[in-house]
């Protein structure tokens, strides 16, 4: 298999996968939560087929595309959680018989233009903002989210289920203790609508590093993390996982290397990882880390070193000595990226599964 490798290839661990797929399912088992992954991150029929086969029966997509990908493989419950796009209702309106649509408004603008253009019965969702402040209407702007309940109950196309938030602001949290506090801040100012709105509608989040760190979600009706299946640096990082339960790598041919400047070449750029960095405790900002050549169980190679520069296609790692001394032109590098879900994106044409 790494002698077929050519160019930047993103390696899949199954078994790691099912072992972070089955964890998350059963912890919201026991927290009676409804467990409805994000499918952004590994964009895969494949991939879905092990959710499935672990009963998975609904999932969360970022794009109306994506929910017909998913449809077409045979997916009947999905839930569109990113802000409606209303130039996309036709599509949504041509989506096949039977499946369930789930969307999300935020604005009284969109749910009126929904509830006056859809021709197929749909769930709407409001987004609630609680401190990402990315999109969602503000937790505690009453008046507004009556309104656009008002709205959507007034038509025959809308099923108003509750309430859907992204607590994003968790990545940029610098220790557990403070995820789990914007878990907690997040689950207040939530349970405090559905008191005020009706105990019957339900409350869904969706951010990995909560999902992964609570052993239970008490008045949270359902979860949607989607980063969990194959993890990442960032992740590593902020605590919610360890480095072995972290599914991918990409395989980097090297084309250069510098000993005098403890440097190496890879043919894996920003086109391959993203170019999203992580600052490091001691300040330096690095693009993923070097793992051994082995990619079928992963372990971490310490001390090897930092993917720390990225051009269009170029990468730089700063390595140590004896890394250096080993490695040679042509040989595969494995890097761990910082973010899983872009470097998924971007290698999703380069994949490859391992046992």
């Amino acid at each position: 298999m790494i002698g077929k490798i050519k160019r930047p290839t993103l390696f899949v661990n199954k078994a790691q996968c099912l072992g972070n797929i089955r964890k998350m399912k059963m912890k919201a088992g026991l927290s009676h939560t409804h467990f409805r992954p994000h499918f952004k991150t590994h964009q895969s029929l494949q991939i879905a087929e092990w959710f499935r086969e672990e009963g998975v029966q609904s999932i969360t997509v970022s794009s109306v595309s994506m929910a017909l990908q998913f449809a077409n493989a045979g997916w009947k419950d999905i839930t569109i959680a990113f802000p409606f796009n209303i130039r996309e209702t036709e599509d949504i309106n041509r989506l096949f018989p039977g499946i369930t649509i789930g969307l999300l408004v935020e604005s009284q603008e969109t749910a009126g233009f929904l509830a006056s253009h859809l021709k197929r019965k749909v769930r709407i969702f409001i987004e609630i903002d609680t401190g990402y402040h990315r999109t969602g209407i503000s937790w505690d702007d009453h008046e507004g989210i009556r309104e656009i309940i008002r709205i959507c109950r007034q038509s025959e196309m809308v099923e108003f289920k509750g309430f859907l938030i992204h607590s994003g602001h968790t990545y940029h949290a610098r220790s557990t203790k403070e995820i789990h506090d914007i878990f907690n801040d997040t689950s207040e100012k939530m349970l405090s609508l559905k008191q005020l709105f009706g105990n019957d509608l339900m409350i869904s989040i969706g951010d990995t590093p909560s999902c992964s760190l609570r052993d239970s979600f008490p008045g949270i009706d359902e979860i949607r993390p989607g980063n969990f299946v194959y993890y990442d640096l960032m992740q590593y990082y902020l605590g919610a996982c360890s480095m072995d339960e972290i599914a991918v790598s990409v395989a980097c041919p090297v084309v250069a290397k510098y000993p005098s400047r403890k440097e190496v070449v890879i043919y894996g750029g920003a086109v391959h990882l993203s170019k999203e960095g992580l600052r490091l405790p001691d300040g330096r900002v690095i693009y993923g880390k070097v793992l051994e050549t082995n990619p079928m169980n992963m372990p971490e190679a310490e001390n090897a070193g930092y993917l720390n520069s990225l051009s269009q296609e170029h990468g730089i790692i700063s390595v140590c000595r004896e890394f250096i001394d080993k490695v040679t032109i042509g040989d595969i590098v494995h890097i761990i990226p910082v973010h899983s879900c872009l470097t998924a994106d971007l290698l999703k044409e380069n994949t490859l599964i391992t046992i």
